[in-house]
């Protein structure tokens, strides 16, 4: 008995991963379409913010918050904060755009989510290494300080997105004007998430309350990786992982509970 129940969770899990990489692939021609300049676009994205933010900055005369080049300290803060931005407003039209698929069987809700995270995770990761291996490359920064936290960080903010996306993609499907509402929130988030500054530097009163922000302290982690000698003193991963944990599971609670009446 064991066994076939073995043999029919095997072939039920390898019929989802199909039905998944075939979205994934879906999800990339949708995206990036059949040209190259789609996925050059990803990547140079980044790179105009950097350059727009450093050239302003630039021109006012102001100094990084730390380290001797702008640039740097603005794509350790831009890069980790976009997959956080990224996953969440993907995910949140996973099911709006995928409709016609769900109607059939073997199509289930919550594979259009995973196959997005996948797919906008990849992504970003692999424009992080692009951006950064640029700066090493050229000579305008040193190689990362500590790699496995900076794996840390990306991890964690991914599992934040992912359960802000996740549950923005369940809210639509009763309030359709949430996803306006996502795109919106993430505009103060670029200014509320240590892309600009760095934690330490902020005056008590105004750290108080950006400490709440569960993205910054994926941003301060980040730097903490990259920098050798980065001040982090207030960064806190554990509360960065439970509020991933605690807004993913309320999401797929309820994605389960109205599972069948999305549509």
């Amino acid at each position: 008995m064991s066994a076939v129940l073995t043999s029919s969770f095997g072939k039920a899990l390898m019929c989802q991963v199909r039905v998944v990489g075939a979205l994934i692939l879906r999800e990339m021609r949708v995206r990036f379409g059949r040209s190259q300049l789609g996925y050059l676009w990803a990547v140079a994205e980044p790179l105009a913010y950097v350059a727009a933010f450093s050239a302003m900055f630039h021109y006012l005369d102001r100094h990084p918050p730390f380290g001797s080049s702008m640039a740097l300290f603005f794509a350790t803060g831009i890069l980790p904060f976009q997959l956080f931005r990224n996953l969440g407003t993907q995910l949140a039209g996973a099911f709006s755009a995928n409709q016609a698929l769900l109607t059939y069987p073997i199509v289930q809700p919550i594979d259009t989510i995973v196959s997005r995270a996948i797919l906008e995770a990849a992504t970003s990761l692999f424009i992080i290494l692009v951006v950064l291996s640029a700066f090493v490359i050229s000579g305008s920064a040193p190689m990362p300080a500590n790699i496995m936290r900076l794996f840390e960080a990306l991890a964690l903010l991914s599992l934040l997105g992912f359960g802000f996306g996740l549950a923005s993609a369940v809210i639509i499907t009763r309030i359709n004007a949430w996803q306006n509402v996502t795109r919106l929130i993430m505009a103060p988030m670029l200014f509320m998430s240590g892309v600009f500054y760095s934690l330490d530097t902020l005056p008590m009163q105004a750290r108080a309350i950006v400490v709440w922000n569960p993205v910054i302290h994926g941003v301060e982690m980040f730097r903490d990786g990259y920098y050798s000698n980065y001040r982090a003193d207030e960064v806190a991963s554990l509360y960065l992982l439970v509020c991933g944990l605690l807004l993913t599971f309320v999401a797929l609670t309820i994605e389960r509970t109205i599972r069948g009446r999305i549509e």
